[in-house]
């Protein structure tokens, strides 16, 4: 057995002994999200869509929310290379903490915002009071946690990664399922070291996404149309109408047996997005064939009959649909993976 200590410097942390040996590898965690594929996909969108709600509901702006956590996340990359690790309520207590120096120019290539809108967006988080800049030092202050303070999201990757120690257990790699009460109180008790795991992850996927249809309002409207769909899937699974769902044929399932649309209304309420956006948003979409407008006013994703996955192959939109999800399952995988190892198998 491989046992190497750490020593912290932050007061707060003791001496801790790692056991190489308790942790999970990225090719077990793989193989349980694969063989339990259908029910973990559910629980990533449910967490993703009330992600994009919470996120959208801040500003009413998701690239100025999208800055924000860029400028956390380099924070807490900071307090890692320095072994400062904060608990949730430490870090919340704080009246203002200092970021580090940002470069306009990295920030609007890395986030995919123009240089002169990324100037403009941090000008509006200033007069926001979001942040606050003192010399030559840059300052988030008290609102600005207070805009971005991950109460929700907490829950809902506790209640992810319970549902996974579940899987976990069945597949005999964890003696027995982890309630979402514990890891939460274990997330919170690592907080800044778990958000950087979970700002590793997510703000790539976000750019992905934002690169392909442009915006992100439009791609969290396109998701709550896919969430909707899998949850169609998911009554069918049940029944034994569907046969297994894999991430290899989720696409084609959702265009061929998840047809069960959304009213422009509903969507616009589950994303938060006013109508009349949600509407210019869908009609782009239409035109894109990324979704459909049925007899009834219900869209639904693509626009296809009978998809197979010869059809994805000849069309350039669905491979690049299905290479962004491939790369946003490698990359979920190894958050999951990483979290798995700070908090369950320590």
């Amino acid at each position: 057995m491989i046992k190497f200590k750490v020593i912290c410097v932050n007061k707060k942390m003791s001496l801790r002994e790692l056991k190489f040996s308790n942790q999970i590898q990225e090719e077990q965690v793989k193989s349980v999200y694969h063989k339990n594929f259908n029910y973990i996909i559910t629980e990533r969108f449910y967490f993703q869509q009330q992600w994009l709600f919470n996120a959208y509901g801040r500003f009413k702006d998701f690239d100025k929310y999208l800055i924000l956590i860029y400028l956390l996340q380099k924070t807490f990359k900071a307090y890692g290379e320095f072994q400062i690790k904060n608990t949730y309520d430490e870090f919340y207590s704080k009246e203002t903490f200092e970021i580090p120096k940002i470069n306009v120019i990295d920030l609007s290539r890395d986030l995919l915002i123009s240089k002169e809108t990324t100037r403009r967006k941090i000008l509006e988080l200033e007069r926001d009071g979001v942040i606050k800049k003192d010399k030559k030092r840059i300052l988030i202050n008290r609102k600005g946690q207070e805009y971005q303070k991950p109460k929700d999201s907490i829950k809902s990757m506790a209640r992810l990664l319970s549902r996974f120690t579940d899987f976990l257990s069945k597949s005999n790699l964890l003696e027995k399922k982890i309630d979402n009460d514990i890891l939460e109180k274990r997330i919170k008790e690592n907080f800044t070291q778990i958000w950087t795991i979970f700002f590793d992850n997510q703000i790539p996927t976000i750019v992905r996404w934002k690169k392909f249809f442009g915006d992100i309002e439009t791609w969290s409207i396109w998701g709550q149309c896919i969430y909707n769909q899998n949850l169609v899937l998911n009554k069918n699974f049940k029944a034994s109408i569907s046969t297994d769902l894999t991430s290899d044929n989720f696409i084609v399932k959702l265009n061929n047996e998840g047809v069960q649309g959304l009213n422009a209304m509903t969507i616009s309420e589950l994303s938060g997005i006013p109508r009349p956006t949600a509407l210019r948003k869908l009609n782009n979409l239409i035109k894109r064939k990324l979704v459909k407008k049925d007899k009834k006013s219900l869209y639904l994703l693509f626009s296809h009959y009978n998809l197979d996955t010869a059809a994805i192959e000849r069309d350039a939109v669905l491979r690049e649909v299905r290479d962004i999800n491939k790369l946003n399952e490698v990359s979920f995988i190894k958050m999951l993976t990483k979290m798995l190892n700070n908090i369950v198998f320590v």
